[in-house]
């Protein structure tokens, strides 16, 4: 597995390298691990692909908040790439999950919280990997959960989107679809919101709320909320970044 740590201050970073290789021998986890301590290193060397986890300073270069700026980017042109901010105050985590950050962890890094964002990573890469099995034109397509961005009922069809562009015309209904997503494994569907009778959305890809009150998904389509249990839709994403900040903290 390949690591990349982006910490200006070097003893920060010795400490975190130790951490990571201490876990990963523990594990039995083949680790090459990269260090960084400026946004110019790791820019010169980042590359779609080249690292499976970044650790990455919030106050990078002193900057606030330069690195949810540059976590932001490396994320944009490498879906695969998790992120585990290293910052002084939890304030952050809610910014991080909002990029499909991975975790965060309180600095100064300690074996515990190290630990809880490996051992958390680990379970969100198997849920990544994870897939669920539609009708696309009577033919069965395999469809990964993590890149469903949502599902809609369209003209008495179900369109599901895909974080790539496509619209998959599927021959299920909504909701047979989404029990599809149920049978998947504990934890790996909660993320999906039956946020309106004519939509499903993945949580995951809800990157705001416009005017109208309604999710903004990351591929730019708005997505109808209705109140559900008295929950507005900016309650609803409230509810879903709390729910994550508090399984890591558990």
């Amino acid at each position: 597995m390949n690591f990349a740590i982006v910490e200006d201050i070097k003893k920060e970073a010795d400490l975190l390298k130790s951490l990571i290789e201490k876990y990963c021998a523990r594990h039995y986890i083949d680790c090459c691990l990269a260090v960084y301590h400026t946004e110019r290193e790791i820019r010169s060397s980042f590359k779609p692909g080249l690292f499976d986890i970044i650790f990455l300073d919030v106050y990078l270069d002193q900057e606030r908040e330069q690195g949810v700026s540059l976590g932001t980017e490396f994320m944009s042109v490498d879906k695969n790439l998790k992120i585990v901010f290293c910052t002084v105050s939890p304030e952050y985590a809610a910014a991080g999950f909002q990029i499909n950050a991975t975790h965060y962890i309180l600095k100064p890094a300690t074996e515990e919280n190290v630990s809880a964002a490996l051992s958390r990573l680990s379970a969100v890469m198997e849920r990544d990997a994870r897939y669920v099995t539609v009708s696309v034109k009577r033919r069965k397509t395999d469809i990964f959960l993590k890149d469903i961005v949502c599902a809609e009922v369209y003209r008495n069809q179900t369109i599901i989107h895909i974080a790539n562009g496509e619209a998959l015309s599927v021959n299920q209904t909504l909701g047979s679809v989404e029990e599809e997503l149920r049978t998947v494994g504990e934890g790996v569907s909660d993320c999906f919101n039956r946020c309106h009778k004519c939509f499903l959305v993945n949580m995951h890809h809800v990157t705001g709320i416009d005017e109208y009150g309604d999710f903004v998904m990351s591929t730019d389509k708005r997505v109808l909320v209705r109140v559900k249990n008295g929950k507005t839709a900016k309650r609803q994403l409230h509810d879903f970044l709390t729910g994550l900040a508090r399984a890591v903290d558990g």
